[in-house]
């Protein structure tokens, strides 16, 4: 008796006992299990009354590949999908042809979780068993993904006096596909700083893929992450699916088409207010059975002193919008040159012609920007800039008081403007 034999294969175990104590007397060969073949439908396609997924005809579950290698069978499949292994076993020769023969599972490593195997379906003339056949069918679940699951079969005489003459083991390897997910297209680096200036309007457009193109796959903002008005888009991107075979099934008998990736746009404009504000944007990419999902995150500053000017836009009205109290040429006096010492993350453009401003989307400053030192006050300030106080707050819309004032606050300033109403 062999302690690994329990429940329902005690009978195969003690079968195996008199295999290992005694010879096949029954002379010629053995009895023999089949390479196994499969089927494999499409999440919905087998039950899909139009006969139609995606648009491409599909005749429900079609033959995929089986790799053979000595008494060993593999197999690939996804998630979602309905598949069917077929195990056939036979004992041919003139001695043993009318025999009837039986085909066991073993207990380990069994089956799936999930699955089902078929009774002994007797398939000789006048329902002889020889050959024989069993079918397993499986519909692999999200937790089974990136895993192999082994199921191995014998084949028995049922004559007790030829019991010593089972078949070889044969074994059948199913490998449940896992999607490899990774950022591709114009995705940004992950942690990536960008400047986003008022009236910019920001878009973020972040890829995924399935790189062995088996999954769909999805984009999608995560909760809590996106800057106060951002939207979002509500699908992916249409691209065209690719007309080809896909590689791990060339034998499927309907087009298994390689799937794309997904593409979706963050769109947002910062507002009067957020200024000095930072934001960090994540996004996930999935695939959509839910199997594996990958992130990355964009940080999002929003300059001080600086405005994205739009079409229409002049230097009068951008003065009036912004309450500068003060005539276009002070603004042009802060953008007729090249900037010096500017951010290179959101440089501003030169006019040298005070009429040439709208051309929409380009960025101008409002005026130079001054970092507080300690002991300073807005008073000081506005008196050393020749300013006042509340021209100070107008181009400082994140400065409520001088309580918001300390050492390092940087201030947006429009000089020598004391005197201008």
């Amino acid at each position: 008796f062999f302690p690994h034999c329990l429940g329902g294969l005690l009978i195969l175990c003690l079968l195996a006992g008199t295999v290992r104590g005694q010879p096949c007397t029954g002379g010629g060969q053995l009895p023999v299990i089949k390479p196994a073949t499969a089927t494999m439908a499409l999440p919905n396609s087998n039950t899909d009354p139009s006969g139609l997924l995606n648009g491409a005809v599909v005749q429900g579950p079609a033959s995929i590949q089986v790799t053979s290698n000595g008494q060993r069978d593999a197999i690939t499949v996804m998630v979602g999908a309905l598949v069917n292994v077929t195990i056939d076993a036979e004992w041919t020769g003139s001695e043993h042809g009318l025999e009837n023969i039986t085909l066991f599972t073993y207990e380990e490593p069994g089956i799936p979780n999930g699955g089902v195997m078929s009774h002994l379906t007797c398939m000789g003339e006048g329902m002889r068993c020889n050959p024989v056949r069993r079918t397993f069918a499986w519909t692999p679940a999200p937790t089974q993904h990136g895993r192999v699951h082994t199921m191995c079969f014998v084949a028995h005489p049922v004559t007790p006096a030829l019991a010593a003459c089972p078949s070889a083991y044969r074994c059948v390897d199913i490998t449940v596909h896992a999607p490899t997910l990774q950022w591709v297209g114009a995705t940004p680096q992950h942690d990536l700083l960008v400047h986003s200036a008022v009236g910019c309007t920001l878009t973020v457009c972040p890829e995924v893929e399935d790189t062995s193109r088996v999954y769909n796959v999805d984009v999608n903002p995560v909760p809590g992450t996106m800057p106060p008005g951002a939207q979002f888009d509500v699908a992916c991107e249409a691209r065209p699916q690719s007309g080809s075979l896909h590689p791990l099934w060339p034998a499927l008998a309907y087009p298994m088409r390689s799937t794309t990736g997904c593409k979706r746009c963050m769109h947002w404009e910062a507002v009067r207010g957020l200024e000095t504000q930072n934001f960090t944007a994540c996004f996930t990419g999935t695939d959509r059975d839910g199997l594996e999902s990958i992130r990355t995150c964009l940080r999002i500053y929003v300059p001080k002193c600086k405005y994205c000017v739009q079409e229409g836009d002049t230097l009068h009205s951008i003065n009036k919008k912004y309450r500068l109290n003060s005539n276009w040429l002070q603004l042009w006096n802060s953008n007729g040159i090249g900037e010096i010492g500017g951010h290179p993350l959101s440089p501003a453009t030169a006019f040298p012609d005070p009429d040439g401003i709208s051309n929409g989307h380009s960025v101008i400053n409002l005026g130079p920007s001054y970092e507080m030192k300690q002991g300073e006050s807005l008073n000081a300030l506005a008196a050393s800039f020749r300013t006042t106080i509340r021209k100070l707050l107008d181009v400082n819309p994140d400065i409520v008081d001088s309580a918001d004032v300390h050492e390092g606050t940087l201030l947006c300033v429009m000089p020598c403007t004391d005197g201008l109403v």
